[in-house]
């Protein structure tokens, strides 16, 4: 069985569908000996894709959600003896002469895109493309691949007729990466954060739907009291920001919050390990891999109840409703003050991620492609 890969998230600065291309290539390449893999690598992917005697590596330029996916890569697919195309990310050549399973990550775009652009024109170009360019996937795959039941819910309720065809994948977790002890010395941070100071940690893109501004006024809130706790803001700012930047303009703001555009892996997993907790109370996710690299590292996490975070969390970590202020001052509170509950999510959480494993997520996916080839076209 020979399947095509879109592997061009796997750059170095990685996305979290990047992390979840490399993870899943590499332990797919480990089940089966008759499995043989084409990857569509980026440019500047040069030593950082999976090098194997049964993966084939083809350059091709463009991000995975652009228009070469879409328009020119039919035909770098075609001729090469492939038998399966998967999408790891909503999108599919026009005109594709062969079955495909599709990875669908959440239906922003489709069902609320104001969470994912406060820029009007970007909001409605995006959401005309994702409309047509998702639903054209969903219609036509052999198989769905949701990564929490969350979205498969979603994909239900917005593709009735391709319910039959969903299948629920969740992550894993890097293991070998994020255990409790790792990452470097405090020290390592020194500059980026104050010695001695205790922090909280926020990480993500600058969308509307990450719920930063809510999560900064309720922080600064909750710990108006802590002058020593500060809030760690690793975000990459989004085109138009007026809350936050008023946010930050703020006396109370500038002593309390240092913001990062952009950190290394390395000094990310630092960060995470350091930190008094992780706050991730999202308006919406469809899975939320921050929050659960938190639980494996031992970290305590304030999530949101939005559905995903509840699916990946579980009892793990402590929730509020994203949308009030009060249950978000009310849940840092108890988060910042309460070691016992503090000790009983580190315990909690390092349970909750054990369930998560690469190879079990590569085993199913190997399982839906088998699916997809035995199903009869049409």
């Amino acid at each position: 069985m020979r399947v095509a890969i879109d592997a061009r998230t796997i750059v170095p600065r990685k996305s979290g569908i990047g992390n979840y291309v490399d993870a899943l290539v590499r332990e797919l390449l480990t089940l089966d000996d008759s499995l043989e893999l084409t990857l569509l690598c980026h440019p500047q992917s040069r030593g950082l894709v999976v090098e194997h005697p049964r993966a084939e590596r083809v350059i091709f330029p463009g991000e995975t959600k652009s228009l070469s996916t879409v328009f020119r890569m039919g035909g770098a697919l075609a001729g090469r003896g492939i038998e399966l195309y998967h999408s790891p990310a909503d999108l599919v050549p026009l005109g594709l002469r062969l079955p495909w399973v599709v990875t669908l990550h959440d239906l922003m775009w489709v069902e609320q895109p104001a969470l994912a652009s406060a820029f009007l024109p970007e909001r409605w170009a995006n959401a005309a493309w994702y409309r047509w360019n998702i639903g054209r996937a969903v219609r036509g795959a052999r198989r769905v691949i949701t990564i929490t039941e969350a979205t498969r819910t979603a994909a239900a309720r917005v593709y009735p007729a391709a319910a039959s065809k969903l299948r629920t994948i969740r992550h894993g977790v890097d293991h070998q990466r994020y255990y409790p002890g790792a990452g470097g010395p405090r020290a390592a941070l020194a500059g980026l954060v104050p010695d001695g100071k205790r922090y909280s940690l926020i990480v993500g893109q600058g969308s509307p739907y990450k719920n930063h501004a809510g999560m900064v006024r309720a922080f600064l809130e909750a710990t108006a009291d802590e002058p020593e706790h500060l809030l760690v803001l690793v975000r990459r700012f989004s085109r138009i920001d007026t809350e936050m930047s008023r946010l930050l303009s703020s006396r109370r703001a500038r002593d309390k919050l240092i913001t990062i555009p952009f950190v290394s892996d390395a000094a990310l997993l630092t960060l995470y390990a350091h930190a008094h907790a992780l706050l991730f109370a999202s308006h919406l996710e469809g899975f939320g891999m921050p929050a659960l690299e938190a639980l494996a590292l031992g970290t305590p996490v304030l999530a949101s109840t939005t559905p995903a975070l509840r699916e990946v969390t579980g009892q793990a970590a402590l929730h509020a409703v994203s949308t009030d202020h009060a249950d978000l001052v009310r849940q840092l509170r108890r988060l910042s003050k309460d070691e016992a509950l503090r000790e009983q999510l580190r315990r909690r959480g390092l349970e909750q991620a054990q369930q998560f494993q690469w190879r079990r997520a590569a085993e199913q996916t190997l399982a839906c492609y088998r699916e997809a080839l035995a199903q009869a076209p049409g």
